[in-house]
C-alpha cells in the first residue's frame, strides 16, 4: 500500500465520519425540534390545558374545563383570555373579595395579576386562549 493509498483511505474514512455525525447531530435536531412543537398536556382536576407557545417573552394556551370546575387559589400574572364560550364564574380574591363574571362567546379581556380562585358556575363547558 503507497502513500497515497493510504491517505485516500484516510481521507474517505474522515468523510465517512463526518457524514454520520451530520446526519446523527440533523435527527437530534430534528427531534428536538419536533419535541418543542408538541403541545405539552396537563391535567388538573377537570381542566386541560394545551401549551401552543412557551417561550422566554410568552406563553399561550388553550384550555378546557367542565362545569362546575374550580381552579386552585395561585398568583397568576397579568393575562389577555380569549373565551369561545359564554360563561359565568365567580372569582374569590386571596384578600377574600368574590365577585361573578360573565363572560361572551367570542370577548377577549385583560386581566391585571393577582392571586384568586374561579369556581365555574355555568353549566356550559369552557373553552379559552390565553396569554
Amino acid at each position: 500500500m503507497t502513500i497515497s493509498h493510504l491517505l485516500v483511505s484516510i481521507w474517505g474514512a474522515i468523510f465517512i465520519l463526518s457524514v454520520t455525525a451530520n446526519i446523527a447531530t440533523a435527527q437530534e435536531k430534528a427531534k428536538s425540534e419536533k419535541a418543542k412543537a408538541e403541545p405539552v398536556q396537563q391535567k388538573a382536576g377537570q381542566t386541560t390545558t394545551k401549551v401552543l407557545l412557551d417561550d422566554e417573552k410568552v406563553r399561550v394556551s388553550e384550555t378546557w374545563a367542565k362545569p362546575g370546575e374550580k381552579n386552585e387559589m395561585k398568583a397568576r400574572p397579568d393575562r389577555v383570555t380569549y373565551h369561545f364560550d359564554a360563561e359565568k364564574q365567580k372569582i374569590h380574591y386571596s384578600d377574600g373579595k368574590t365577585e361573578v363574571l360573565e363572560f361572551k362567546a367570542g370577548s377577549a379581556l385583560y386581566f391585571v395579576r393577582g392571586a384568586h380562585t374561579k369556581p365555574r358556575i355555568s353549566g356550559t363547558p369552557k373553552h379559552i386562549i390565553l396569554s
